[in-house]
């Protein structure tokens, strides 16, 4: 591929599985041919942490990375700004794992430098409001930035428990479907499965595949305008 694509996993509330999303994407690209890297930029660095316990795990063997994987604190904006630009210039898949937080100027440029803004969000009372500020906030910042913006949003609703939600709360969930559709791509539901919690930054998909690809072939289709791997 000749083009950077710049794909940030956000939103204001946490614990909604951005993180573990971000690299487990990172996976699903490289077992597509796509050339990765990924840009840390959470507080917490976790996707870095878990790349230095991987390594442990191979301590010793010669192991070819799939991907680097980056830290960049995105509150020093000016240097930000010259980072994006370098990333602009990586011709790859440049997946962002972001801050839960909107109170950093840092944030906003990262956003309107995005080709896709992927939001991960729970259907449930405290989340669904949480993302439509979310959704909210983009709206706006998308009216000032004007055709300086033109990131793509996709809603993932993920670690649904099937066996949870009486009628009217399926109702209700249904409809909050429909109204983010509105905004952005809504992709099948992800299911709470503990495999997603055993990923690996170095190993390829094993037990993840099955359960992450029916929303992650959406997003693969809107980059690509087709689901077949780039290189067989």
């Amino acid at each position: 591929m000749d083009d950077t694509i710049i794909i940030i996993f956000a939103n204001q509330k946490g614990g909604v599985g951005k993180t573990t999303l971000c690299a487990v994407f990172a996976n699903y690209l490289v077992k597509k041919g796509c050339p990765v890297l990924v840009v840390d930029c959470d507080g917490q660095q976790s996707i870095k942490e878990r790349r230095k316990n991987d390594l442990l795990v191979y301590e010793g063997q010669d192991v070819k990375l799939p991907y680097d994987v980056v830290s960049f604190d995105i509150s020093k904006t000016e240097q930000l700004l010259v980072f994006i630009e370098n990333l602009k210039r990586s011709r790859g898949i440049v997946l962002v794992d972001s801050p839960g937080t909107l109170d950093l100027q840092g944030l906003v440029i990262l956003l309107c430098s995005s080709n896709f803004i992927v939001c991960p969000f729970h259907y449930d009372k405290t989340t669904v409001p949480s993302t439509v500020g979310f959704i909210g906030m983009l709206a706006r910042l998308k009216a000032e930035m004007g055709n300086r913006m033109n990131s793509q949003l996709v809603l993932i609703p993920n670690r649904q428990d099937p066996r949870v939600g009486k009628k009217a709360e399926l109702v209700l969930w249904e409809q909050t479907r429909e109204a983010f559709s509105n905004y952005g791509i809504v992709t099948p539901q992800i299911p709470v499965r503990a495999d997603m919690e055993r990923f690996s930054t170095i190993s390829e998909l094993d037990n993840q595949l099955e359960i992450v690809s029916p929303a992650f072939d959406i997003i693969y289709q809107a980059i690509f305008g087709t689901t077949e791997p780039l290189t067989k």
